[in-house]
């Protein structure tokens, strides 16, 4: 499923079906959103009303110096704004709350897909696009439960009060007006096609702009091992000025907009004044009322026709966002909706027991149709088993791996622990007995107490330090300024990769697994550090079923068993001396490395 947030999404049947969904979930919250929106048509029932109150103050106190009057339409001017500001106030509140709920509930539905989706699904898809369905889209359209759905009761309340008054004060100049409204209505048309299309472009750039700038940080140890610093600013600041161009093309419109609308609008009460003002000097009464309109009747009425004329100004704005809304709520639907490639059965059962007996069982397995990259894989492992997986690049034994812990679904054939396949099982009760020891340690920002206990919250001091004691790591952490305390940055980058790797050891012996996987855990480390952490592993293997792959064989001669792969099948198995002795793949394979390692440490010594 494409989730290309830069995607053009036009307003179809789909985005509205969305919109209605995204209503429906609003409803959820109706109490306070009706509180709202009934506060919404006070409001604008008594800004209109604001009218009559000055017609009263004109005709009653100023023309008929009246000082009495005066003070009562003056206090009534103020008591009407006061519970008109009251009103607007507790609005804001209960649609603010309404709001920020459907995004919470939104954004913990749309993460809970996500972390049920597979390792392929990340794999393919980009960080920074989901970062922007999660944050920006939500945002979208929390404005819009909070501000537009108001805003268009606040029209239509504020058009139906505004003409209720107008038609009260002079029919006949409120019909002139509603003669005139064709021709604001069509430039707030007009602008707003222009201000929608580039609204759209703007967007694109910045979600663009958004994703590169997540892959530049993201990725910024590639970016200087490779001296790529200005080939990527240049590259940043060409999309960056493509999207401040159309921000400033974007302002222009708005810019030219409101004083075209303003100055057709200007017009058009000119027209009405000198109509009206003529009618009041030559007392002309109404044509259809017979009313004789007052100096107080035309300022009143002026002041209802600029505010029926404002609902029309935001017509489109209110249609602008709700498009936007629903094209938003159509992406996070999106993410919501993704079906699972790798699914819990209704019926699966819990692994009670798991003690480390697994079974791969003519085991097939393609990421792409037609493109095998495990072939009729047949292994059976007993608990306490070291067992070593071999081979050159892109033979499968990284796949081997991620089948186990069923981050993938096979293709065919089964993988059973303890007699029962794993798709018949409940996925947390045999993975939460699987400890994995991963080539690059991932760390979260938090404490290195946190980073140690993240497979076991709740885990007591004493676990942790006796963990981190098991790993060889206590002594690093303990020279730390805050010793466990010690705050790790984004992807413990202030640490080397020996002690994020003797970290994440520590992490695996306090999870306690039974079966545990090393994926490479010494590839990336200088030889002093690759000491320390083979003896924590070793500590760590002590009496767990543990797979091991390894790019230096030297660390495997122990292995119960090793399996030799080959283009994604197992050409040889056995131990160390039984497979060296058949001076095959392996054979080779082992003194190819080994004089490869051996160079290593001639560099790292010379080095030194």
């Amino acid at each position: 499923m494409d989730l290309t947030l830069t995607e053009k999404v036009p307003i179809t049947a789909k985005t509205r079906q969305a919109g209605m969904r995204l209503l429906i979930h609003v409803w959820r919250y109706r109490k306070p959103v009706v509180f709202g929106l009934v506060l919404t048509a006070l409001s604008m029932t008594l800004n209109s009303s604001a009218a009559l109150v000055l017609k009263y103050i004109i005709d009653g106190a100023l023309i008929g110096r009246n000082m009495h009057i005066l003070a009562l339409g003056c206090a009534a001017l103020v008591g009407t704004m006061f519970f008109k500001g009251l009103c607007g106030y507790s609005r804001t509140m209960f649609l603010s709350w309404s709001g920020l709920r459907v995004v919470e509930d939104l954004r913990n539905e749309a993460l809970a897909r996500i972390q049920a989706m597979s390792l392929g699904y990340f794999e393919k898809q980009r960080s920074g696009e989901l970062m922007s369905r999660l944050m920006n889209d939500t945002a979208m359209i929390q404005m819009f439960v909070i501000s537009t759905i108001a805003e268009a009761v606040m029209v239509v309340f504020g058009v139906l009060t505004s003409l209720a008054v107008a038609v009260y004060l002079s029919a006949k100049l409120t019909i002139l007006a509603i003669v005139l409204s064709p021709f604001i209505i069509i430039a707030i048309a007009s602008a707003g096609r222009k201000m929608k299309r580039l609204s759209h472009t703007t967007m694109e750039s910045l979600a663009d702009l958004q994703a590169m700038l997540f892959e530049i940080i993201s990725a910024m140890n590639v970016v200087k091992a490779f001296s790529m610093e200005d080939y990527e600013k240049e590259r940043f600041a060409k999309d960056n000025h493509w999207n401040m161009r159309m921000n400033l093309k974007l302002t222009r419109v708005r810019a030219l907009y409101t004083p075209l609308v303003e100055l057709i609008g200007a017009a058009a009460l000119a027209l009405l004044f000198w109509v009206g003002g003529r009618d009041v000097i030559f007392s002309t009464p109404d044509f259809i009322t017979g009313k004789v309109l007052t100096t107080g009747d035309i300022v009143s009425l002026f002041v209802a026709l600029q505010l029926l004329f404002t609902q029309f100004n935001r017509v489109n704005q209110i249609y602008m966002s709700i498009q936007n809304a629903f094209a938003s709520a159509d992406r996070i639907y999106s993410v919501i909706d993704m079906e699972p490639d790798v699914k819990e059965k209704a019926t699966a059962v819990d692994i009670p027991d798991v003690q480390g007996n697994i079974e791969f069982r003519d085991v097939c397995f393609e990421y792409n149709d037609g493109e095998p990259v495990l072939q009729n894989v047949n292994v059976t492992v007993k608990p306490g088993m070291v067992v070593a997986l071999v081979g050159s690049s892109g033979a499968g034994k990284t796949t081997f791996i991620k089948l186990l812990p069923r981050f993938y679904d096979i293709t065919s054939g089964a993988i059973l622990i303890e007699g029962v396949d794993i798709r018949d099982a409940t996925i947390k009760s045999y993975r939460q007995h699987i400890g994995i020891v991963p080539q690059d340690t991932i760390l979260f920002r938090g404490t290195i107490r946190d980073n140690i206990a993240y497979g076991r919250p709740g885990a007591s001091e004493e676990d942790i330090l006796e963990a981190s004691r098991m790993a060889y790591a206590d002594n690093f952490i303990k020279d730390m300024p805050d010793g466990y305390d010690t705050f790790v940055g984004e992807h413990g980058a202030t640490l080397s990769g020996g002690q994020r790797q003797r970290m994440a050891i520590a992490r695996a012996i306090l999870k306690a697994p039974r079966i545990l996987i090393l994926d490479e855990a010494t590839s990336n480390v200088d030889s002093v550090s690759e000491k320390y952490i083979q003896d924590a592993l070793d500590t760590l293997m002590k009496s767990r079923t543990t797979f091991v792959v390894a790019h230096r064989l030297s660390t495997i001669k122990n292995a119960d068993l090793i399996l030799v792969m080959d283009r994604g099948r197992i050409v040889e198995r056995g131990r160390h001396d039984e497979l060296y002795e058949q001076n095959g793949v392996y054979r080779n394979l082992y003194e190819t490395t080994l004089s490869t390692e051996k160079s290593h440490r001639q560099l790292e010594d010379n080095g030194s």
